[in-house]
Formats: C-alpha cells, sequence, structure tokens
C-alpha cells in the first residue's frame, strides 16, 4: 500500500490498509456486467438537472451533493464533467446513465463524484467513466489522481482497486451526517 508523503506529496508505502486490500482481493465478488452502449461526452448546460437528479437516487441526504455544490464543481475552471447516455438504439436511448467529475489543483486531480443509475450499474460503464476522465486528465498534464469513497462503498472500492487506485489513509467522520469514514484512495498517471 502506499500513502502520500508529507514531505513530497508522492505516494509512499504504507501498511495500514493492507489487510482491507487482502479482504477485498479475498472475497472478490463475481463479476457480472453485461454488455450496453453508451456514449460519452462532453457536459452541456442542458445535462444539468438531470445529473442533479442521479446525484441524488445514487447518494443518501447528507452525502449527495445540493444543487450549488454539484453547480460549483461542474462550472469551475478546467473542471471535466463527463457524461454517458445510452446509445440511439437503447430502450432508453439519449438519457443520461450515469456521469463523473473532477478538479485540479495544479498537477494533481481529484475525482469528485462517479454516478451511475441503478440501471445501468454492473454493465462497465463506471470502468469507462473512469478510464475517460483518466485519459483527459493525462492529456492535461496530470501526475496523480486522488478520490475518497465511503468505506462501506464495496462495489466503488473494487471498481476503483481494480482501476490501480490504493488506499492512502482513511479519513475519520468523512461523512459527518452519517457519522461514516471514508478512504482516500489514489493513483499515479
Amino acid at each position: 500500500m502506499q500513502c502520500i508523503c508529507a514531505e513530497c506529496h508522492r505516494f509512499a508505502p504504507c501498511s495500514s490498509a493492507l489487510s482491507w486490500v487482502q479482504h477485498l482481493r479475498a472475497n472478490r465478488l463475481a463479476l457480472h456486467t453485461e454488455t450496453v452502449e453508451f456514449v460519452i461526452r462532453e457536459y452541456r448546460a442542458a445535462d444539468f438537472d438531470r445529473l442533479w437528479q442521479i446525484d441524488q437516487i445514487c447518494f443518501p441526504p447528507g452525502i449527495a451533493y445540493t444543487q450549488m455544490d454539484l453547480t460549483g464543481f461542474i462550472t469551475r475552471r478546467r473542471a471535466i464533467t463527463v457524461v454517458a447516455e445510452y446509445s440511439g438504439d437503447m430502450q432508453f436511448a439519449g438519457g443520461i446513465a450515469g456521469f463523473a467529475v473532477a478538479q485540479p489543483i495544479r498537477k494533481i486531480w481529484r475525482i469528485l463524484t462517479l454516478d451511475i443509475i441503478p440501471e445501468a450499474r454492473r454493465s462497465g460503464l463506471a470502468t469507462r467513466l473512469m478510464q475517460e476522465c483518466e485519459k483527459r486528465l493525462r492529456a492535461g498534464g496530470c501526475e496523480q489522481v486522488y478520490l475518497e469513497t465511503a468505506v462501506s462503498n464495496e462495489p466503488a472500492l473494487h471498481l476503483y482497486v481494480k482501476l490501480g487506485y490504493q488506499v492512502l489513509r482513511t479519513l475519520p467522520l468523512y461523512y459527518p451526517t452519517h457519522a461514516l469514514d471514508a478512504y482516500l484512495m489514489g493513483k499515479g498517471l
């Protein structure tokens, strides 16, 4: 495992999360994904209401973003917001199935949210959105990317470990309204 070195802000060895990752790998759920076609595109202002609705579906009150917070994240200078919608030949053609938002802090970026509607989960969409974000981050000179996720969000933890993210440390009471800790996860690009 690795942590962020306080001096150079790079990854450095850490053993605090090793047992969690061993548990995760030992108890890996069988992956069941369906083949579903999605179009990944840039965010459009007309998408906002639907993105906010999706965030409210994906996260409970107190964890889901307010409209003001989500607007601020999406419209921040240099923010990346990618949107996935069902392809034209699907039952939900043109409907938004998920999105991801990332923000820069110099050459370090943070994935703020990854939201997938329940009907589109287990289809590979989260992986595609994360890969698209990372591709754009690399093109913009990003060297490191971080995210936070609830310690109880096993599907997200499985995804992030699969994508090469490592637990860097536990953030106690990150979600105070739910008395819930989060993991800070990261990886170099």
